[in-house]
């Protein structure tokens, strides 16, 4: 049987010092730090979140958050650990010069940019296990919707790439 999918979140703890206060509120919270990372940063560690209803990180995301860039929002039916797991694969990059950079996917800017330049491959790892990322639009005017079929990737039902 299938598992219904969820929502979630990963939260930039460093575009605001009131999120990780939130964060720690969460019933369903891991960071994506491991180890002496995840203590020495967790003011501004990317944090994933199981979205509740009746928690205090949703209501003030949405009273406060809208154009803050506070993390991206997904449907999933993966568990919170399976899900820390995925993303943690994606905190990494190798620039051009082979410097390793933390990727920060998790801020919209960032996760904008990303999504509709990456290849259908990155899109699909990306994508694995994910059903939707709502990802706040740059001109304040909502939610992009990004899902992806058949390799094509789409904002609601628009084509983007």
């Amino acid at each position: 049987m299938a598992t219904e999918p969820k929502w979630y979140a990963i939260i930039d703890g460093a575009q605001d010092p009131r999120l990780v206060d939130l964060v720690q509120q969460c019933s369903e919270r891991s960071c994506l730090f491991k180890g002496e990372s995840a203590r020495s940063l967790a003011g501004v560690a990317p944090w994933l979140v199981r979205i509740a209803t009746d928690e205090a990180l949703l209501a003030t995301w949405q009273e406060h958050g809208r154009g803050r860039n506070w993390g991206v929002m997904l449907l999933s039916s993966l568990s919170l650990a399976e899900l820390q797991r995925h993303f943690r694969k994606f905190l990494q990059a190798k620039l051009p010069d082979g410097t390793i950079a933390l990727f920060r996917f998790y801020d919209p800017r960032v996760f904008r940019a990303y999504i509709t330049a990456a290849t259908p491959a990155e899109r699909a790892s990306l994508f694995q296990g994910i059903v939707q990322y709502a990802v706040e639009r740059e001109d304040d005017a909502g939610l992009h919707q990004y899902t992806l079929r058949d390799e094509q990737l789409l904002d609601g039902s628009a084509l983007v790439a």
